[in-house]
């Protein structure tokens, strides 16, 4: 379990790190990253739904090993996914305590990884007792893009909820 949340943690600020420094090219996107992640519905602690659009995500594929890390546009809001034995298109649990050990973290900061109040996973549960959870479908995967759909329900150690449901992913892998 905390090998997963280390895990976890890691990829999300090497992943976010190297999107926040990157430099613009002159175009939407800063150089080097090309993909897109966005969910209609997305929240925390039980206040009303938002949407979550950034158009500066980044995918890295290493072996069977995929992240997507995703800042949600002018905001300090993230969304970091990390799936294991990604060979080809297919479902993959976020249920915690998955046999594959995949994981997803919701943070409301991702400049502060650190503070248990403001990061949401799925390997914690609610307060009363509820997994935390989701699932990935990958609905295309090449060794040089990826494409699919999600949705996570996480909780932070105080046992609050956050939410991103109807969810997709699209674009280049790094």
């Amino acid at each position: 379990m905390k090998k997963l949340k280390g895990a976890i943690l890691l990829a999300m600020i090497v992943a976010i790190t190297g999107m926040s420094s990157c430099k613009k090219d002159g175009t939407s996107n800063p150089t080097g990253v090309a993909a897109t992640v966005k969910a209609s519905n997305f929240g925390f602690d039980g206040t009303g739904a938002t949407t979550f659009t950034s158009t500066a995500a980044g995918m890295v594929k290493v072996g069977n090993l995929l992240t997507i890390s995703a800042i949600k546009d002018g905001t300090t809001q993230s969304i970091s996914i990390v799936l294991s034995n990604v060979t080809a298109p297919g479902t993959f649990s976020l249920l915690q305590d998955n046999a594959d050990g995949n994981g997803a973290i919701i943070s409301k900061d991702y400049t502060k990884p650190t503070d248990t109040a403001l990061n949401y996973s799925t390997d914690n549960a609610s307060s009363t007792s509820v997994k935390g959870g989701g699932e990935v479908k990958i609905t295309s995967l090449t060794s040089t893009t990826a494409e699919g759909t999600f949705y996570i329900v996480a909780h932070n150690a105080a046992g609050k909820d956050a939410f991103a449901e109807q969810g997709t992913f699209t674009g280049k892998l790094n």
